[in-house]
């Protein structure tokens, strides 16, 4: 033991007694980290608009293990259902810049070995393209070690090296999956980042990512080589994948290309042969062996039909045998599987100007939780088709089913805009299964007949609404718009046959006239405030009352750095006029969203625990809402958990109004890789009130 004991401090004292030289000079120092937060400002961007280059990609992806439930993840059904564990293939696109950040990729050469050439773990595409410059690496998430904004998320290490560059160590101060860790090369004198490699790991998938960055003007915030590995886990399933990509590059390739690939094996054979020409780097053995697999199986495919074809053509047509086709395969796996499992995505048109989007009807992952509404079961297709670049029409189906209500809602917006760049617009909305509640008409009741109906579990004094509104948007400048037209609402009673045993109506329609007019004192960048006025004729359009509706609200959403931002919501409603027995209190900017589409869903103001009937029970309502939102906050800093979350909010909100004075709700909730969960806790009057969740699938929605 003593022995060891002074061997280990002989070797120790050899290796501090070595000069810097051998390993570098390591100091603590700033001088080059503060290099390159300066480095981007520095470079000149302009001068790309107009230009345009070609990137290579290829990829290789390994089935390690998988089970059943893979075909539901987006992207992933062909490699759950096909007979092969490897795939690998090869892409070629042109890159149209626009500005720095801003560009467009057209595919030129498309090859792979994927069942029916299906595009597949689409999610890894942003990983290829990192902005390492920007506050986030990645699209909107992974915030970049060198942004000064983010500075504060990270401990720097600088090791100085003998040929004018250093190494720089960064390394997360917390656990998160906005965060990174990992090593650059840097040049001393200027800070430009030579080269990086860094990992971690964000929404189900861990990565580790090699950047190699060009070496002057533009160029230098850009990698001109990108080398990729990841692993993806999800319920048993283990799938790894290693992509490579060039950028760069100015080897021109025929645009209509992609128009053969795949339509025989001559089409394929062209493509083999061009990539083959143009490839940047050998493949990798294995990437070879499968792609040499796979061609000889679609040959001896084709081999084989061909035999039979004239096989077939020999033979009287009365003795030729009815070809056989296994339908429930075909039927149940390649058919039902894929639509009702797996996402569709879908261009059309001759130059793809139309766009297609289906989300998966029976999949289990499109589920939300509130304490008001239950369980909900969502659905959604949108659906587009740009005519000019200034001119579009847009439809969208957002539908949701409420197990707890029992009630199936419904959201169809349509839109042409005829003039983007004016915001220009027409537009139709419909929406149905929102619960309102109108005391007024449960007033007219007898009271031993209302008694004895709500014995037998009746609701008389809530009805389903189904709302159309039509109207015409234009702006006149970045500060006005102006927004006309008129709204529908039709009422049906919940309990039809309670009214019909009182022996009234059980429908109810109102139509108005409207006018909206949105001022922006500092144009797009701040906060919009929004005058609405309606006026409902009573007998216009079958009407049964008049009404006159004001409101006014003002919203600012202020991004903060490194992903915060604080929202900001203030806004009240007046009813200057009713008229008629029967009415209903309904607000625009004061109402229930039934249909959010997740975390991320455009900020209403709604109050999570308020009761529905408050929405429809005041003359008038003053209400403000502030949400502050943050990756990092307090959950994302709990050893362990803290690692899975990607955003946490605060949320306080307060609404005055006849018999809330005041309703205040407090909550916190955050999200992550599966789901996103919000606790609130709401006050009326000074008393507590209830205390309350609203939880959501959040599993591969980025995907």
């Amino acid at each position: 033991m003593e022995v060891q004991r002074y061997f280990f401090i002989i070797v120790l004292s050899a290796l501090l007694a070595l000069p810097d030289s051998m390993y570098g000079r390591v100091k603590q120092d700033t001088t080059v980290i503060n290099r390159i937060f300066r480095y981007a400002a520095s470079v000149d961007t302009s001068g790309i608009e107009g230009t345009h280059t070609y990137a290579y990609q290829r990829f290789f992806i390994n089935t390690k293990k998988r089970n059943p439930i893979l075909m539901a993840v987006p992207t992933m059904y062909g490699i759950a259902h096909g007979g092969a564990r490897s795939f690998a293939g090869e892409f070629y696109d042109k890159v149209d810049f626009h500005s720095y950040g801003h560009y467009d990729t057209k595919r030129v050469l498309d090859i792979n070995t994927i069942p029916h050439r299906r595009r597949t773990l689409t999610t890894i595409l942003k990983y290829l393209t990192p902005e390492i410059y920007h506050t986030t690496i990645v699209d909107k998430y992974i915030l970049s070690p060198f942004n000064k904004v983010n500075r504060r998320f990270y401990r720097y290490k600088t090791i100085y090296l003998d040929n004018r560059q250093a190494k720089v160590i960064f390394k997360a101060k917390v656990d998160n999956t906005q965060l990174v860790s990992g090593r650059a090369t840097v040049d001393i004198a200027t800070g430009r980042i030579i080269s990086v490699d860094f990992y971690g790991e964000y929404d189900m998938l861990r990565f580790r990512l090699s950047l190699q960055m060009g070496d002057e003007g533009l160029h230098s915030l850009l990698p001109v080589r990108c080398e990729m590995n990841g692993r993806f886990k999800f319920v048993g399933s283990h799938i790894t994948a290693s992509y490579l990509c060039h950028y760069g590059m100015n080897t021109a390739v025929d645009d209509s290309l992609h128009l053969v690939y795949g339509q025989s094996m001559e089409g394929d054979s062209i493509i083999r042969e061009t990539m083959s020409r143009i490839r940047p780097e050998p493949l990798t053995a294995e990437e070879d062996t499968i792609f040499s697999r796979y061609f000889r199986e679609q040959l001896y495919r084709q081999q084989q039909r061909a035999l039979e074809e004239q096989l077939l053509a020999s033979m009287p047509e009365q003795e030729q045998p009815k070809k056989k086709k296994n339908l429930a395969k075909y039927v149940f796996w390649d058919i039902l599987g894929d639509h009702l499992l797996n996402r569709i995505k879908s261009n059309f048109g001759a130059n793809d100007q139309g766009y297609l989007r289906i989300n998966p009807i029976l999949n289990p992952l499109y589920l939300e939780y509130s304490d008001r509404r239950g369980v909900v079961y969502k659905f959604d297709i949108r659906s587009s088709y740009n005519f000019t670049p200034n001119r579009d029409i847009s439809l969208r189906i957002k539908s949701g089913y409420s197990f707890k209500l029992k009630q199936l809602y419904y959201y169809i917006p349509f839109r042409f805009n005829y003039n983007k760049r004016r915001h220009a617009f027409f537009a139709i909305d419909v929406d149905h299964g929102r619960h309102v509640y109108s005391s007024e008409i449960a007033n007219q009741f007898d009271e031993d007949d209302v008694e004895s109906l709500r014995l037998a579990h009746t609701r008389l004094d809530y009805f389903r609404d189904t709302f159309f509104k039509v109207y015409n948007n234009y702006d006149i400048s970045d500060y006005w718009s102006f927004n006309v037209g008129f709204t529908f609402h039709k009422r049906d009673a919940i309990d039809k046959e309670g009214f019909r045993q009182l022996g009234l109506k059980h429908t109810y329609r109102t139509s108005a006239p409207r006018i909206e007019i949105q001022y922006r004192p500092l144009s797009w960048n701040g906060p919009a405030i929004t005058l609405d006025y309606e006026r409902g004729i009573k007998g216009f359009l079958n009407s049964d009352g008049a009404y006159e509706r004001w409101e006014i609200d003002g919203s600012y959403i202020h991004k903060l750095p490194s992903l915060q931002a604080l929202s900001l919501r203030l806004g009240g409603g007046y009813y200057a006029m009713k008229s008629g027995q029967q009415y209903f209190l309904d607000f625009s900017n004061f109402r229930q969203n039934n249909l959010r589409s997740g975390w991320n869903d455009d900020w209403s103001g709604e109050f999570e625990l308020l009761r529905s009937a408050w929405y429809n029970s005041s003359n008038y309502y003053l209400r403000s809402n502030v949400t502050y939102e943050s990756p990092l906050l307090v959950a994302s800093r709990v050893p362990w958990c803290g690692h899975f979350i990607e955003m946490e909010r605060i949320y306080l909100g307060a609404v005055m109004a006849e018999e809330l004075k005041p309703y205040v709700e407090f909550g916190y909730g955050f999200t992550m890789r599966v789901a996103s969960l919000a606790v609130f806790v709401g006050n009326r009057n000074g008393r507590f009130e209830r205390i309350g969740c609203t939880f959501g699938f959040e599993l591969f929605r980025k995907w």
